[in-house]
């Protein structure tokens, strides 16, 4: 007869060695990493490519060459530092060149009950992408916020979208917030850069002629429009907020990351920690974050499904016939689930 031995002890050993591995193997490469986008020849060029390599190659060596395990952890360490330290001092600017759409850093004052746009962003397009840049101030009563829309750019389709929080100040009109990257000329946006110190973070406030329009029709990207649920008071709460971060960004600026500052996570961070939602992997990989706003009932349904929903609310064909319409902002919300 014969019985199973099972070592526990051995196994749980080669699961924490595992583990181990994973861990500095992406640790090792999240610093290689760095050096390739933030290293000392600029962002992303064949310089600190090959600067990388050699780093990651007297990474490897250490581990390989170097027989006691104490002289591999202190070679590692003492690599990583020379990376670690010199990335640590690498500040934000608003001093930049920067690409056309980021030239400005905005800033809000409010008066009592009058709320004013500084840098408020009104770019006019023709249907040809031909671009008017516009930067110009905008005026709204605070008392006549009466609810804010969720505009949804699905520009990777269920990987990635942008969300854009349009607030309804009533006869006052709409104002537009959108969180992005900001950019320098000759910059693209990519997941992997925004990883590492590459984009500062800017709170853009926009009208949706602009901040909408250029994405439905000029880049021709599928937009979806939703109505907030959100009652009024939390409403005002994120809004007074969004303001108090960008006022806050134009005397310090900071760095976009795709995880903890990206367009979702940094309006998530605007709510009290114990009024904040649990973590959900759509809030990073957020194609399908209204999926998640239409699971927690945060957008209005009206009993549809979220196909039928989202369907209903898909704007951007609506968006390219009202191109030049006045009364752009009125014709995209026409026949939308929860719109007057």
């Amino acid at each position: 007869m014969y019985y199973f031995s099972f070592d526990w002890q051995k196994w749980l050993k080669k699961i924490l060695r595992v583990i181990g591995n994973t861990g500095l193997n992406v640790f090792i490469l999240y610093w290689c990493g760095a050096v390739f986008y933030d290293g000392p020849f600029g962002q992303a060029n064949l310089w600190n490519a090959l600067l990388a390599i050699v780093w990651l190659t007297a990474m490897a060596l250490a581990w390989r060459k170097l027989q006691l395990r104490w002289q591999q952890v202190v070679s590692v360490f003492a690599l990583s530092l020379v990376v670690i330290i010199p990335w640590s001092f690498i500040q934000p600017s608003n001093d930049k060149q920067w690409a056309q759409g980021f030239e400005k850093t905005g800033h809000v004052t409010i008066e009592g009950d009058l709320v004013t746009f500084h840098n408020f962003r009104d770019f006019d397009y023709t249907k040809e992408g031909v671009v008017n840049p516009v930067w110009t101030s905008r005026q709204v009563h605070l008392s006549k916020l009466k609810g804010m829309d969720i505009f949804h750019d699905r520009f990777l389709g269920n990987l990635m979208a942008h969300p854009i929080l349009s607030y309804d100040f009533g006869d006052d009109g709409h104002i537009c917030l959108s969180i992005e990257t900001r950019r320098e000329v000759g910059e693209k946006f990519t997941p992997v850069a925004g990883l590492y110190k590459v984009f500062e973070l800017q709170y853009i406030f926009a009208s949706e002629e602009d901040i909408v329009r250029v994405r439905t029709n000029i880049r021709k990207e599928p937009v979806f429009l939703y109505k907030s649920a959100v009652n009024i008071d939390e409403v005002r709460e994120l809004f007074i907020s969004s303001v108090k971060v960008q006022n806050e960004l134009l005397v310090k600026p900071q760095f976009y990351n795709v995880i903890n500052a990206n367009c979702t996570t940094s309006i998530r961070n605007q709510i009290p920690k114990d009024r904040q939602s649990p973590f959900d992997i759509r809030m990073l990989v957020n194609g399908l974050l209204d999926k998640y706003l239409y699971e927690k009932g945060s957008i209005v349904s009206q009993g549809l499904s979220y196909k039928e929903l989202r369907d209903r609310c898909q704007i951007d064909k609506a968006a390219q016939v009202a191109h030049d319409d006045p009364e752009f902002s009125k014709r995209v919300r026409e026949g939308r689930p929860g719109q007057e």
